[in-house]
Formats: structure tokens, C-alpha cells, sequence
């Protein structure tokens, strides 16, 4: 049976905009370009759960020259959450589709535990068989491992599978790893991939 995996920030939500990073960087108490340039520096051990909320803000706050309160952390990890959750309309319908016509859906996410819980609490959420985050797995794409876990969860091989993600290097290995790649840039795009590939695999 044929399953279509899906990446989810990039994917079935809108990438960070420059309104929610102004917001985090409000709160922050910092410019812009010089939080994004932490955020991401410490993001992977937080998707991996290797840091908790708080340890991740106060890292991101110690390489500031900040010392954020717990206070200040709650209302950043709420923001940078919020950040995540403005869905793609086009890809929820995508979504909603595939589920309709019973085609097995998954989810592989980078994700830290206060993000996931969110994901999994959206009505978007109801039609996935199976999500999976980063921080659940200890493994985050592009390692192979993350690959590797998913499909043994799913009880399906690589070839069973049509993965979307935005980011190359995450769509580079998963077709290494022997999934059906597809890089997303649009809904639209994605809808017609997906339905190439359903017809050439059955």
C-alpha cells in the first residue's frame, strides 16, 4: 500500500513570517537578523529534545548576552509556537483529499515537544495515520536513522512511500534512503506530483 508522507513546517504550514520572527525578536529584546542567526544555531538539540523550552531559550539568551526570565521564556516558546501553526490552506486541502480517497498519510516532523503537542492538537491532525517528531524519534531528518524509524513504525518499505519537504537536503536523503521524493514549492505542485506518482505506483 502506497503511503505520502508529509514534512510539515514549510509544507502544511506557511513557513515563519517576517511578522511572527519581528514578534520573537520584540520579545527577545534583540534585532531580528540576530536572533534567526541563534535560533537556528541551537534548534537541532531542541528538536531532539536534548534541550527542554527552557534550556533552548536560555542558550538562545546566553549567546544574546541576555538572561531571559521564566516569564519572558513562556511568552517566547508561545510565540515561536504560534509561529509554526498559520496552515497552508492549499495543503490542507491536499490533506483532506487523500484522506477522503484512503490513502494512508503520515507525518515526519523536526519538531520539540512543546510544537508537537500543537501539531497533534490540530483538526489537520485527525487524518495522519502516524506522526512523527523529532523529538519523539531522537532522530531528526536528514539522518537516515529518522527515515529508517518512521518506516518501521508504519510497517511499510521505502518504495511504499512519497515523501514532500520543502528543504533539499532533507528530500535529497530521503530518495538516498529509497523514498519517492518530492520537493514541495506550492500546494498546487505538490497535488500534481502526488497524483503522477499515485498512478505510476497503484
Amino acid at each position: 500500500m502506497t503511503w505520502v508522507m508529509f514534512d510539515y513546517g514549510g509544507v502544511v504550514s506557511h513557513p515563519q513570517s517576517q511578522q511572527d520572527l519581528a514578534l520573537l525578536a520584540r520579545a527577545a529584546d534583540v534585532p531580528v537578523p540576530a536572533l534567526v542567526d541563534v535560533y537556528w544555531k541551537w534548534r537541532r538539540p531542541y528538536d531532539l529534545s536534548e534541550l527542554d523550552a527552557s534550556g533552548y531559550w536560555r542558550q538562545i539568551g546566553r549567546s544574546l548576552g541576555r538572561d531571559y526570565s521564566d516569564t519572558e521564556i513562556s511568552e517566547l516558546s508561545r510565540l515561536d509556537s504560534a509561529s509554526w501553526q498559520r496552515l497552508q490552506a492549499g495543503t490542507v486541502a491536499l490533506i483532506e483529499d487523500l484522506a477522503a480517497a484512503q490513502v494512508q498519510l503520515a507525518l515526519l516532523s523536526n519538531a520539540p515537544d512543546e510544537l508537537a503537542e500543537a501539531i497533534g492538537g490540530l483538526p489537520v491532525a485527525r487524518h495522519f495515520g502516524h506522526l512523527f517528531f523529532s523529538c519523539q524519534l531522537k532522530s531528526a531528518k536528514p539522518d537516515p536513522e529518522c527515515y529508517s524509524l518512521a518506516l518501521a513504525n508504519m510497517g511499510a518499505s521505502a518504495e511504499d512511500v512519497i515523501f514532500l519537504d520543502d528543504r533539499s537536503v532533507n528530500v535529497d536523503a530521503a530518495a538516498a534512503f529509497g523514498l519517492r521524493s518530492v520537493q514541495f514549492t506550492s500546494p498546487d505542485a505538490a497535488r500534481t506530483a502526488i497524483a503522477r506518482r499515485l498512478a505510476d505506483g497503484g
